[in-house]
């Protein structure tokens, strides 16, 4: 099911474009925090961040609506074995290790692959 329907994730509150024209700015939503903190195995409170920089605006994904957020890439991280609950806790406190390659993320909804490739912000601050 298509869900052209939707609003822009930047009509809809749920990013900012950076004044530099560098990315987005994802806010993390309560639901996506609470995501988050179930699949790191973590109190919520761990996670301290109001979001994260990222290449591009959110995407809502094609089959069931849902906006990409920082806890699909939490989400496929974990579910493809490249980083480990504690790595991630620590990004997600001190920011990222290195630069970002391109990502192609699934849904954690439903599975749908979202278009296109995400990255975070390769310079400066990715948190905030």
């Amino acid at each position: 099911m298509e869900h052209a329907e939707y609003a822009s994730s930047t009509a809809l509150g749920l990013s900012v474009p950076e004044s530099d024209g560098a990315g987005h700015k994802w806010l993390l939503t309560g639901e996506e925090l609470a995501h988050i903190a179930e699949m790191l195995n973590v109190d919520s409170s761990t996670i301290i961040i109001q979001g994260n920089i990222m290449n591009r605006e959110r995407d809502a994904c094609k089959s069931c609506g849902k906006f990409s957020g920082l806890d699909d890439l939490v989400h496929n991280a974990l579910a493809r074995g490249i980083h480990t609950p504690k790595f991630i806790v620590d990004v997600l406190q001190n920011g990222p290790k290195n630069n970002s390659p391109g990502h192609e993320i699934q849904c954690s909804k439903c599975g749908e692959m979202f278009d296109g490739s995400f990255s975070w912000r390769a310079f400066g601050d990715w948190l905030f």
